[in-house]
Formats: structure tokens, C-alpha cells, sequence
């Protein structure tokens, strides 16, 4: 054990879940350099939230010249630039209407937000979720989060009229023999109609909440088929009632938002929700930037390509006996195996070579990729091969 490693078991609970104890000095781009001068490469990016990179130089600029401007000086008190651009940006490319922006400081506080949004503009209370959706950890995001039942584990009641519907994933649908996605996604729109008609009255029902796809809860895209019939999600051509974002909206700042129409938010009533440091002005400033360089470098339609080129480097791996799947969304890349045990060895193989990965889906047998936008495509293909040469070399017997 170093003595970093002591330090940290000394003052930091066992609640706090990690995948390594490397002692992380600086991040520069898709690269982490540690205390003792070891680079890894970043496939993780904080689990999704540096989408251009460790210290990005406009990034760390906006956030220098925000700080020596104004660190702190809550929305609710008055009210800055940063917060106000922000917003407006925003505006540009989210859904059209979708224009009001209510910041906090997390997704499990933008979750938090969407739920008390919902039920007091609707006068409804029943919420609808789906299994394998991961929401947040605070009480009510918990009670929508169904990713892995560990994150209830021990907390008694949660909040009440919270409703699970499955989600078409056909590696883990209750369907009997083997089919596809659209087999799977009219199953599960089935088993909806189904509890709309036993268990939740329709009319009781304040929101459907969907990750279109799954993320914590194994990388997992539902057909756009499903998500039509939900009226949910841009990037299936529909438009839903509120958005939250969170992960890399601030940039690596903290930051969470609600997005809704302007008429939905002038009907949720002042003084009955607030954050004190929520759209705080560094945060925000970071958040621009962020966007900034998104747009300026073209990451989004980059997205494409780096998911095209990663599948692409896991082919070789098809072979492996104990591989179920490799999935693409964008640049969300998963590669599912049929046990935990077989991912967690396959991403502890790929450390000890230098490249920093996790894992996720229900059992956590699923190695999720996740590398910054603008990655060279020569470190991306690096890591990628090293990933795979990684998977092969570990060594785990078959399960009984």
C-alpha cells in the first residue's frame, strides 16, 4: 500500500466505490500523469464529464478569468453573465421550446429538479421509469434508478409512486427465445400499456423518465421505434416535455440543468425549488467554453467517427468465447461479456498497460469506452488494441 493510498483509506469512507488507487497529479488531453510520472490514457473522462479533454487550454482560460472576476454570488441573489449566456447557448441546441434553463449543481440534482417540475405543473404524482436506468443517488433519483439494486441497498423507503417498465434490451429480456431489438421494444411497450391498465392509472401520471440510452446500466440504445412511442429524445426526432443534463455540461465543473418550455417553467411556482450554488459563475463560464470548443472543433459529428473507428479496433475480439455483444451509440462503445469477472480482469490486464477503463451494466460485465471527442486517432487506436490484447491475456475460468 503507498502511502497516498493510506492517506486516502484513512479519511475518505468505504462508501466512496473506486476502480484503482492511482495518485493522479495532472491531466493533459486523453492522458492522466500520476505522482510518480506514470501517463495512462483516459478512456474514462471521469465517467463521461471531460468530453474535450483534461485542461482543455480555452477551457481552463474561461474558468482563470471567471474566478478572478466573480467566484461565487448565488443566482438567487443576483444574477451574472456566465449563467445568463450559458442558458442562452443552450437554447440553440436543445429541442425547439425547449429554452428555460434551471441550473443546479449534478445530474441527480437535475433529476431531483425534473421531478418536482413534473408533479407540481401536472398535479400528478406517478412516476415511470425503466429498469436499468441509473437517475442519481440522492432519495428520489435513487427511487428512479434501477441500474443495480445495490444503490437501495439498506435505505428503507425510497419515494413512493415510482413505476418500473422494462427496457428492450435483448441481451437481458424476459422474452424466451432469441430476437432483436424492434421483437424486444414492442414487448416492452407492451408490458407499459400493461401497467398503464393494472397498476397506474394513466391520468396519475406525471412523467415518464428514460435514459434513451442506457449508460450506467450497460450502454444499451433503445430502438428508435420504442423511444417514438414515448415522444422522448432529439436524436430520435421527437421532442420531450423536460431535459436534463449534467456529466460533461460544465466542462469538468460541477453543473446540472433542468430544460423545459418557458410556459411549463413560469407555471413552477417561485421560491418552491432553488440551489444555492447551482449555475455557479465558474461553473457556467467552464460550461461555455466547453460547448464552445465542441462547436468550433466539430466533436459532434467527431463522435461518430471515433465510435466507428473503436468498433472497428474491437473486432478482433469477436473471437472471444466469453464476448456476448460490442454495441455503438455515437461514441458510446460498449463490449458486454458473460461475466463480470471476465470485464473486470480484461480492464485490470488493460491498467497494467497503461489505459484506464471501467465497467458498467447490471452485474458490471459490461467495459464501457469512453474517450474524450477530441482523442488523436492514434491514441485511440492504441488504446483500443491494448484493450483487446488485454481481454485475451486474462486469464478467468468459465462460470459453473
Amino acid at each position: 500500500m503507498t502511502d497516498f493510498e493510506d492517506r486516502a483509506r484513512k479519511v475518505l469512507p468505504p462508501v466512496l466505490g473506486h476502480y484503482t488507487w492511482l495518485s493522479v497529479e495532472r491531466g493533459e488531453g486523453s492522458w492522466l500523469v500520476t505522482t510518480d510520472g506514470r501517463r495512462v490514457l483516459d478512456m474514462t473522462c471521469g465517467i463521461a464529464v471531460t468530453a474535450v479533454g483534461h485542461s482543455h487550454p480555452r477551457v481552463v482560460k474561461a474558468v482563470v478569468d471567471q474566478a478572478q472576476r466573480l467566484m461565487h454570488i448565488s443566482t438567487g441573489v443576483a444574477k451574472y453573465e456566465s449563467s445568463i449566456a450559458f442558458a442562452e447557448q443552450l437554447a440553440t441546441i436543445t429541442p425547439r421550446g425547449l429554452d428555460t434553463v434551471f441550473f443546479g449543481n449534478s445530474g441527480a440534482e437535475a433529476v431531483e429538479g425534473a421531478i418536482k417540475l413534473s408533479r407540481q405543473t401536472t398535479g400528478r404524482e406517478a412516476i415511470i421509469v425503466f429498469r436499468g436506468g441509473f437517475h442519481g443517488r440522492t432519495v428520489g433519483a435513487a427511487s428512479l434508478t434501477t441500474s443495480k439494486a445495490q444503490y437501495r441497498r439498506g435505505y428503507g423507503a425510497l419515494l413512493p409512486e415510482v413505476y418500473v417498465a422494462p427496457f428492450p434490451y435483448p441481451l437481458a429480456c424476459a422474452l424466451p427465445d432469441a430476437h432483436d431489438a424492434e421483437a424486444c421494444a414492442t414487448h416492452c411497450f407492451a408490458e407499459l400499456e400493461m401497467m398503464l391498465e393494472h397498476e397506474v392509472p394513466p391520468e396519475h401520471v406525471a412523467a415518464i423518465v428514460i435514459e434513451p440510452v442506457l449508460g450506467e446500466g450497460g450502454y444499451v440504445a433503445a430502438p428508435a421505434s420504442f423511444v417514438r412511442s414515448l415522444r422522448a429524445a432529439q436524436k430520435f426526432g421527437v421532442t420531450p416535455d423536460i431535459i436534463t443534463a449534467a456529466k460533461a455540461l460544465g466542462g469538468g465543473m460541477p453543473l446540472g440543468a433542468v430544460i423545459s418550455t418557458r410556459e411549463r417553467m413560469e407555471h413552477w411556482r417561485t421560491g418552491t425549488h432553488g440551489s444555492t450554488f447551482g449555475g455557479n459563475p465558474v461553473s457556467c463560464a467552464s460550461g461555455l467554453a466547453t460547448l464552445q470548443v465542441i462547436r468550433d472543433e466539430n466533436l459532434v459529428a467527431r463522435s461518430e467517427t471515433i465510435g466507428q473507428i473503436m468498433v472497428e479496433e474491437l473486432a478482433p475480439l469477436r473471437s472471444h468465447p466469453r464476448l456476448r455483444e460490442i454495441r455503438r451509440f455515437g461514441a458510446m462503445v460498449a463490449a458486454e461479456f458473460d461475466d463480470k469477472s471476465v470485464a473486470k480482469a480484461a480492464i485490470a490486464a488493460a491498467l497494467e498497460r497503461d489505459v484506464l477503463l471501467i465497467t458498467c451494466g447490471f452485474h458490471d460485465q459490461v467495459v464501457r469506452f469512453i474517450p474524450a471527442l477530441n482523442i488523436g486517432e492514434a491514441d485511440l487506436r492504441k488504446g483500443m488494441r491494448t484493450f483487446v490484447e488485454a481481454a485475451r491475456s486474462a486469464q478467468v475460468a468459465s462460470p459453473a
